[in-house]
């Protein structure tokens, strides 16, 4: 059996590349898997790095070759790990895809969340009569009756032959949509074995102790703040990647190391080796918890109950509900303790599931 996978694949992001990867891996006991080298012009405006003569007006020549070899690292992961090869194709280029599959795949992560920057329509399905399967995707926290083509949508879902969904938001937004129950499961991150990612660490790339710092966008001052204070307080450098993000926010201003490279494996490593994480992403909360780091989820609410309601799903699920840190508690919290890591049943349970669903949706293929 011929499975094809359409998820985020061309987003220069750890987490985007690190659930296509183990979703590969999920699948790969049931047959051939390929993930299609997708993208749009839309994620190439996200994730391109601007033409020289755009950049040299804002960064010195040797912050532009920072940015060049940090796009190169994201490739690199993608060819030798995801095994993305060939020619990049578009929307009108899926369609001739069809016949290739006996099983399309979408998912996990944000692809059904239509107010994303790089949405595309494409990840419906509607262009393919394989038999179509939705693992796990998020929407995003965003409801499919915003966007102008949600009677279309809807359509296209009905052709889903099993459809499943991450978080509790999603599963209700989509069971009022096509009125079928939908079940809630794991990222695939979570659902490969935690070798698979230890597999991937090689030796520290940092020698001593530091900190790793890891948010999505490093839009909000007061938790960089946060993180600043720590390290001064504990004489302990802090780590980031991902220099899109840093260097217009010159990470030197809080005393942070901007790390050389960056990508997936660079992300494993420094998560992995470091002596505490802060987060302030889904999948940094994700392999902080797998990597068992004393780690504190970053957040910016007064009121602990404001948090996003996808993040916090996933606090409830690692019973982590005293690890959130804001500008109004900071001075109440003892960021010295340690998490106290028990077996899971929770999670266990939900990844036996995930598990049973992927059996019932690729062994009747």
């Amino acid at each position: 059996m011929k499975i094809g996978i359409l998820t985020l694949s061309a987003s220069d992001n750890c987490g985007s590349l690190l659930q296509a990867y183990a979703l590969k891996k999920a699948l790969e006991k049931y047959g051939l898997v390929e993930i299609i080298n997708f993208s749009s012009k839309e994620s190439h405006a996200v994730y391109d790095v601007p033409h020289y003569c755009a950049l040299k007006r804002f960064f010195r020549k040797k912050e532009i070759q920072i940015l060049s070899k940090a796009s190169n690292d994201y490739k690199n992961f993608r060819h030798t790990y995801m095994h993305i090869n060939g020619k990049e194709l578009f929307y009108d280029d899926l369609k001739r895809l069809s016949p290739k599959y006996d099983v399309m795949v979408v998912g996990s992560d944000q692809v059904w969340n239509v107010k994303m920057g790089d949405f595309s329509e494409s990840f419906f399905l509607g262009w393919t009569n394989s038999k179509k399967v939705a693992y796990a995707p998020s929407l995003g926290g965003t409801h499919l009756k915003i966007s102008s083509d949600c009677d279309y949508i809807k359509k296209w879902l009905e052709d889903f032959s099993f459809i499943s969904v991450r978080e509790e938001s999603g599963k209700r937004c989509l069971e009022e949509v096509i009125g079928r129950k939908v079940p809630k499961l794991l990222d695939p991150t979570l659902i490969v074995d935690a070798k698979t990612w230890e597999s991937m660490v090689d030796e520290p790339l940092i020698k001593g102790d530091y900190i790793f710092y890891y948010s999505w966008a490093y839009c909000e001052k007061s938790t960089s703040q946060i993180v600043s204070d720590t390290a001064k307080k504990n004489n302990i450098p802090v780590y980031v990647i991902d220099p899109r993000k840093w260097l217009s926010k010159k990470p030197s201003k809080y005393g942070f190391r901007l790390y050389e490279k960056t990508g997936p494996l660079v992300f494993l490593n420094l998560m992995k080796y470091a002596k505490m994480c802060y987060v302030e992403s889904f999948h940094g909360m994700v392999f902080a918890y797998i990597f068992k780091k004393n780690f504190w989820l970053l957040d910016t609410h007064k009121n602990i109950s404001e948090l996003d309601s996808r993040l916090m799903e996933f606090v409830n699920l690692f019973n982590v509900q005293n690890r959130i840190l804001t500008k109004y508690n900071v001075n109440e919290i003892n960021q010295e303790k340690d998490i106290e890591y028990k077996h899971n049943e929770l999670l266990s349970s939900l990844k036996i599931q995930s598990w049973n669903f992927l059996d019932q949706a690729l062994r009747e293929a």
